[in-house]
């Protein structure tokens, strides 16, 4: 793949020696011989495949399809990937995408102006996938369809790539009469990486039953209960895990002093009305592990996976994932400041951890999250926790990082995601007038603030932004100014 089509800058190199390399090949071929579907596209004809190519993209920021979501938190997301489309790319929204804030993109930041699909549910279900939206609305089918083959081409960049994905693409292909590519894995292999307990499996084999915490399965009511009880006798906290959710949206911690203290019938009952008030319904199995925290840091690895064709997988950056709470909600990140050991150990495990993913037909962004835990970083261990593959908080700013800025490489920069937080409502004109003098503004101002979502700041429940500087504390001062700010009532 050109890396011109995506903007891709390696900070991080970390080789295979000859031993590694033998035993990811071994561990890949085991895992596609038990799955023999893993990677498979047939379903969706010839002309769809993974990958990116020349030519338009359709840019769909949507997490509907992902465990737990829910409508009210879509928008942002839809938002938040937009800022990834190139000028003249067509980008889908779940409803009529926000004047300001594509005055923002094409003026302040200079992508735009973009083709926006407006593909709102009306009286339908809220939570169907915008790539179904596109097939179904004729409207919106047709524009995508006469741009691609006007185009000769198109690619599809999904915030995550699962069935729904594929079918709009091959239905595309079908009516254009060319190929298609989408910007992601196969969809069975999209929702296996994604789903913590395969990947733990993964984890184990390919770096040993030490590099995770324990974790098992539970595979209904009864058994969740008794492995509940049977783990909080070695830890302070166990916590649950809906595998195939994001964001901590699915975990569940309880202290191991109140397990004790309670019959298997109490633990039972909490456990799952907790889970049901997330919006769990009911779906086996469900991740028990040991809930390690605090923990020294919080590390992810930021890797983009090309095709086998066009090399090994690539580590764009180390971060230090901000965790709030007793459940681990993301809420920012930083570039990690490891010792080196530390450094060179992540990448080499992310690095076998991805060869395999590569090897079974991976394809697109990634990351991967870990623990440092331990009394020091002298006598620490680390654990990994689980893969996202899909774009993410990180993985997007940080891509759009190295599309604006004229040296990516030595930019620092830190995310901020407050959501939730009571602050007075105002109009996301209004805030870009608010945080003029330190807004990012590409070729004139490269330490700045980026607005990522207009939602937030407009019902007055946080903001999403991402600070550039030429140092770590630089950024943060950056990012804590603009939150004062726009913390403070609207004139």
């Amino acid at each position: 793949m050109d890396r011109q089509l995506l903007p891709l800058v390696p900070r991080i190199v970390a080789t295979l020696d000859e031993r590694e390399l033998r035993h990811v090949q071994v561990v890949a071929q085991k895992t596609a011989a038990k799955d023999a579907a893993l990677a498979a596209t047939s379903a969706f004809g010839d002309r769809v495949r993974p990958g990116m190519a020349a030519g338009p993209w359709l840019v769909i920021g949507d997490t509907r399809e992902i465990g737990l979501s829910t409508p009210q938190k879509a928008p942002t997301y839809e938002y938040r990937l937009s800022l990834l489309a190139r000028r003249g790319d067509l980008v889908t929204f779940g409803g009529e995408p926000h004047p300001d804030f594509e005055n923002y993109r094409s003026h302040v930041l200079g992508t735009g102006p973009v083709v926006t699909l407006n593909l709102s549910s009306g009286e339908g279900n809220p939570l169907r996938p915008l790539a179904v939206r596109c097939r179904l609305d004729g409207e919106a089918f047709e524009r995508i369809v006469e741009a691609t083959r006007r185009k000769g081409g198109l690619t599809i960049l999904p915030h995550i790539g699962m069935g729904s994905t594929w079918q709009l693409g091959a239905a595309v292909a079908e009516a254009a009469n060319v190929a298609v590519h989408i910007a992601s894995p196969p969809p069975r292999l999209t929702r296996c990486v994604n789903d913590k307990l395969w990947f733990a499996t993964l984890i184990s084999e390919v770096l040993g039953d030490d590099a995770l915490p324990p974790t098992c399965a539970a595979y209904g009511p009864a058994a969740l209960a008794n492995r509940i009880r049977a783990l909080a006798r070695s830890a302070a906290r166990v916590v649950v895990k809906v595998p195939y959710s994001a964001g901590g949206a699915g975990n569940v911690s309880v202290a191991a002093n109140q397990v004790a203290r309670a019959s298997l019938a109490d633990i039972k009952e909490y456990i799952l009305d907790t889970l049901h008030a997330l919006g769990w319904y009911d779906v086996y199995p469900l991740l028990v592990g040991l809930w390690e925290a605090p923990a020294l840091s919080s590390p992810s690895v930021q890797l983009w996976i090309p095709t086998i064709d066009d090399g090994p997988p690539l580590i764009e950056g180390l971060f230090e994932q901000q965790l709030l709470g007793s459940e681990g909600t993301f809420v920012g990140s930083v570039p990690a400041e490891l010792p080196e050991r530390w450094r060179n150990q992540l990448a080499n495990e992310a690095m076998r951890l991805a060869a395999v993913l590569q090897l079974v037909g991976y394809f697109g962004r990634c990351s991967l999250d870990a623990l440092l835990v331990g009394q020091s970083f002298e006598s620490a261990d680390l654990h990994w926790i689980e893969c996202n593959g899909r774009w993410g908080g990180v993985s997007i700013p940080m891509t759009i990082v190295n599309r604006l800025s004229r040296d990516p490489s030595r930019t620092k920069f830190v995310v901020a995601q407050r959501i939730g937080e009571s602050q007075a409502p105002r109009p996301f004109a209004d805030a870009v007038r608010g945080l003029d003098d330190l807004l990012f503004k590409p070729g004139n101002r490269e330490q700045g603030v980026i607005l990522l979502s207009p939602v937030e700041i407009e019902a007055g429940r946080g903001v999403q932004l991402l600070a550039c500087a030429e140092t770590n504390a630089a950024a943060r001062e950056l990012s804590e100014q603009a939150i004062l700010i726009l913390s403070r009532p609207s004139r």
